[in-house]
């Protein structure tokens, strides 16, 4: 899968464990953050943010934050964005462990659909 530039899209995906089960206060801030970034951060190309559906298999991560950027330098941006920074202080703030994992999809990555 390659970006409209013909390098390879790279993904994004960070698990987010809570020190404890994230209150309805603290699940609705974290959506109200996330949803924010599409009007606001450009360069993103795909965003996907959801709830675990059986905990007792996620080893204490609660939520999990998929994107995909055309390119590194795309995602840096995002990252020092200023509506994502106020997102990572609240992270910060509410003690909670972000699991990050960025990756190109290159031919070797991509196993289906095959194309």
């Amino acid at each position: 899968m390659a970006s409209a530039a013909g390098s390879p899209v790279l993904q994004h995906v960070v698990l987010f464990s809570f020190p404890d089960e994230p209150t309805a206060e603290q699940a609705g801030d974290i959506h109200s953050y996330i949803r924010e970034w599409p009007d606001n951060i450009p360069g993103i190309r795909a965003l996907r943010f959801g709830e675990a559906l059986f905990t007792d298999r996620a080893r204490g991560y609660q939520y999990l934050l998929y994107m995909e950027f055309d390119s590194v330098e795309k995602m840096r941006s995002y990252q020092a964005h200023p509506v994502h920074q106020k997102f990572l202080s609240w992270v910060i703030d509410n003690n909670i462990t972000p699991l990050a994992f960025d990756y190109l999809l290159t031919e070797d990555a991509v196993l289906l659909p095959k194309e």
